[in-house]
């Protein structure tokens, strides 16, 4: 590592960090992520002693820093109200939404809709 990557940081100065790839795929690519003295991030970049990805960040990572910054971000939980694609949403609290979510996961299968389902078995028979 070079001298940036170990420097603390002061309120005044910037780091350099190193993290794991947030994206749910199996490579967990190494990033470099510039901090500033207030701890934002303000460079993300890949680690180019990683092995697999060589310094380089995949186009799911590439443009992180825009959708961490994007003021249109969802930083609290949302119900839709509308129908879906009508991008209508009202704010719930986190207490409201793990209830919800847990209700959803605890119905039971016989008021959920029916679905057909079939098991195979693709291993040959024994004789």
């Amino acid at each position: 590592m070079t001298a940036t990557h170990e420097a603390p940081a002061t309120p005044l100065t910037e780091k350099v960090v190193e993290a794991a790839c947030p994206q749910d795929c199996p490579d967990t690519c190494a990033m470099l992520v510039t901090v500033d003295g207030a701890g934002t991030a303000t460079s993300v970049v890949g680690d180019p002693d990683h092995p697999y990805t060589d310094g380089g960040l995949c186009v799911k990572v590439d443009n992180y820093l825009d959708r961490v910054h994007d003021p249109g971000r969802v930083l609290f939980p949302m119900r839709r109200t509308g129908p879906k694609g009508s991008g209508r949403f009202e704010r719930i609290t986190w207490d409201e939404a793990v209830t919800e979510i847990a209700t959803r996961f605890t119905t039971p299968t016989s008021t959920a809709p029916r679905r057909s389902c079939r098991s195979t078995t693709w291993a040959p028979r024994a004789s």
